[in-house]
């Protein structure tokens, strides 16, 4: 091969890890957990996202004899579980998305922190139409939990294309 058609070489996988970084990467994941709802935006070369980013925590206890004093969490800006049984128990926080945009969006939803394990979604990676909103359920099941408390928290990622001839999904 002659230097140029390396050269050439060289400047198409460059091009291509470009490419592949602009359609395939997403948003970083947290360093460290916030303590209140937090929405930030990010963008790469062919999406924009904004990530809502939710506090969760839940303090799994036993029941014994006398039972167990569940406890509730009813502020909107956090989907804290409160106080729950262990041995298998679920609850479930609802949040409801809006897209107020003109186009199509894709909406993802991840856990992260020693929560994570317990949290299942009933809906997830789907692609939200314009004007339209929809309920989302979020689950906790506490399955063979030791007692103590589990924090972490729970992020809702929006993707929209830059570009109207990039799909979403």
């Amino acid at each position: 091969m002659s230097s140029k058609e390396i050269l050439i070489l060289i400047v198409f996988a460059l091009v291509v890890i470009v490419l592949v970084i602009g359609v395939f990467g997403g948003p970083p994941e947290p360093t460290n957990f916030i303590e209140n709802r937090t929405v930030s935006n990010y963008s790469t070369m062919f999406f924009e996202y904004e990530i809502v980013r939710y506090p969760s925590n839940v303090e799994i206890k036993h029941v014994d004899a006398e039972g167990v004093i569940l406890g509730f969490v009813t502020e909107p800006w956090n989907l804290n579980f409160g106080i729950n049984p262990g041995n298998g128990s679920y609850s479930t926080r609802t949040i409801v998305l809006t897209n107020k945009e003109e186009k199509s969006i894709k909406v993802s939803l991840k856990s992260y922190g020693n929560i994570s394990s317990m949290i299942v979604f009933g809906k997830n990676d789907f692609v939200l139409e314009p004007k339209k909103n929809v309920s989302l359920d979020i689950f906790l099941y506490s399955k063979n939990n030791e007692p103590g408390n589990y924090s972490g928290e729970i992020d809702v990622i929006t993707k929209k294309p830059i570009y109207n001839f990039l799909p979403i999904n």
